[in-house]
Formats: C-alpha cells, sequence, structure tokens
C-alpha cells in the first residue's frame, strides 16, 4: 500500500517540474517554485496520513486438524464478527427445519404483539400434532409465557395459540413470518406454520444463519431459549407448567448464548446453537439440519471450531 502512495508522490513532483520549466522565463520563477514546494509538502503530509488497511484474518484456521464427520445433511459454522463461514456442508440446499421455525415465530412475535396481553386457549390450539397436549381449554396465558412455552418446551401448542390469538386481532402471523423472511434476506426459506409441523416448509443453513443475526437484536430470544428449566403459571395461578429444555447441550457446551432444536419424521433432528468466544467480540452459530444426532453433530462441529481457529 505504501508503494502506491508514493508512486502518487513522485507523479505529482513530476509534473510540478514540468511547470517549473514551462514558467522558468517568467518572471515569478520564485512564486512558482515556493508553490511547487508548498503543493508537494501538503501532498506529502496528505499522503502519510490516508488510512492503512488490510484484510481481517481473524479467526486463523490450524489446517492440521481434521474437520469432524456428522451425519448432518446440512451444516455450518458461522462466525458473527468476521462474518465468515468457518465450516459449510451442503449449506444451500432446501430442507424442512421442523421447530426452527419457532425462531422466526418468536421475531413476529416481538415485531408484533404485546407480551403482557392474555391469551385464551382455543380447542383450536390444543394438541395441534396429534400427539403431545401442552395446554387447556379456557386456560389463560399471557403472550410472554407462550413465547417460553415454545422456545425452551419447543411447545406446538404454544404456537398455534399464538397464531389463533394475532388471528383474532387481523394479523395473519403466517404471512408476517414469510415477509421477515423477505427482510433478512432469507430467498430460500419459505413458512406454512409456526411450530414447523408442515414439510414442505424449507430453509437452508446459511439462510438460518441470516435469521440469527436477525433475531439476535431479541435478547429475549436468546436469553429464555438459553433457559433449562421454567415454571410457567396461568394468568389466575391455577395451572402451573413446569417446562425443561430440548436443548441437552445446555450446561455441557461452554458460553452457550441460546439454541432451538427440532425434529419432524421428515425433518428429522435439526438444531442451532448461538455460544460465544471468549474476550473477542463474536458470536459462534451452529446449524445442522437432517441429523440423526443434532446433540453429537452441533458439539463436535463447536469442538472442532474451537481447536482448529484461534481468535488471538
Amino acid at each position: 500500500m505504501l508503494r502506491v502512495y508514493f508512486t502518487v508522490i513522485i507523479i505529482f513532483a513530476l509534473f510540478i517540474v514540468n511547470i517549473i520549466l514551462v514558467f522558468k522565463n517568467s518572471q515569478d520563477d520564485s512564486l512558482v517554485i515556493q508553490l511547487a514546494s508548498e503543493y508537494i509538502e501538503n501532498t506529502i503530509g496528505q499522503a502519510y496520513i490516508l488510512p492503512i488497511s488490510g484484510p481481517n484474518y481473524i479467526p486463523v484456521l490450524d489446517s492440521d486438524i481434521s474437520k469432524p464427520i456428522i451425519s448432518a445433511k446440512s451444516a455450518v459454522i458461522y462466525d458473527t464478527h468476521s462474518r465468515r463461514f468457518l465450516y459449510e456442508k451442503n449449506s444451500e440446499t432446501k430442507l424442512p427445519i421442523a421447530s426452527l421455525t419457532k425462531v422466526m415465530s418468536a421475531v413476529v412475535i416481538l415485531e408484533n404483539l404485546n407480551l403482557d396481553n392474555i391469551v385464551t386457549i382455543a380447542i383450536d390450539s390444543i394438541r395441534v400434532d396429534g400427539e403431545k397436549q401442552d395446554l387447556y381449554l379456557g386456560e389463560k396465558l399471557s403472550v410472554r409465557n407462550l413465547l417460553k412455552l415454545m422456545l425452551i418446551e419447543s411447545s406446538n401448542d404454544a404456537a398455534y395459540a399464538v397464531m389463533s390469538y394475532a388471528k383474532s386481532r387481523g394479523i395473519n402471523f403466517v404471512e408476517l413470518m414469510n415477509a421477515e423472511a423477505v427482510k433478512a434476506g432469507m430467498s430460500n426459506s419459505y413458512f406454512i406454520d409456526p411450530a414447523g409441523l408442515n414439510d414442505n416448509a424449507y430453509s437452508t443453513a446459511s439462510d438460518l444463519i441470516k435469521l440469527v443475526e436477525y433475531s439476535l437484536k431479541y435478547h429475549e430470544i436468546w436469553d429464555i431459549s438459553a433457559e433449562k428449566t421454567a415454571i410457567v403459571e396461568s394468568s389466575d395461578e391455577r395451572i402451573k407448567h413446569e417446562i425443561i429444555s430440548t436443548n441437552r447441550l445446555l450446561g455441557l457446551v461452554k458460553d452457550i448464548i441460546g439454541g432451538k432444536t427440532g425434529y419432524t419424521d421428515g425433518a428429522l433432528q435439526c438444531m442451532i446453537l448461538v455460544t460465544s468466544i471468549p474476550d473477542y467480540p463474536s458470536k459462534i452459530v451452529s446449524v445442522v439440519l437432517g441429523s440423526n444426532d443434532r446433540f453429537g453433530d452441533t458439539q463436535r462441529l463447536i469442538d472442532w471450531t474451537r481447536a482448529a481457529y484461534s481468535w488471538k
């Protein structure tokens, strides 16, 4: 970079010399020389204060450390500070994402609903997956508590209850999910329901990185998703839900900021995990899709990333 600056200075100097030669018979020779000298001096001074910058190579990869073997159909590791993919496997492949969908649902909730509003649970929000019942007919819960049920226990009933409540207020919840996807630049994603039960919906690992980055401004999402257990009560305190996180890596992997699990027969096991880098202003985001061992795959990817890359 300095060579470029000195080359420019030399060109300016030659230009000024030519001016002097042209006007050397002029009575104002001394004035011309003075002006030329001042111009060169100012140019040199400006050249030295120009910013010198280069590419940011942090984190640095130790290529001697072998990449992990994982079962996932698609996976990525992403550094939010350098905005670099540190690991990629079929990152642009469109796949169903199951309950990872609820991260987008949480964004829509926080942008469009009051967390303190009370939702009365209707029949269309009970046992929506045909299996597990998380809520009770007529139960009254705040939007905030439904958000907790969604993100900690991955409750499908809670996701549908929020969608039903939004509809009663004239809000098309799924339409907003897809609109938010466009805003986040998720060009290879399509949402059909708030819980991710429909496997005709899809996204990609790289698109989910965009979703995570977009959602990180809502600390509630990641604070809630980092809770191992919680107690959620109905507004009249008559019904108490003791919920346990579906994320088994909480307490096992260091520096977790938050995460979300997902599973359907079509999507297989899916997971997002966000961790921090101590003493460095970055977050590491892991995404695995179509896995037979989401916790094992995620832990192998995180462990490899911390061993293979240096942030110092």
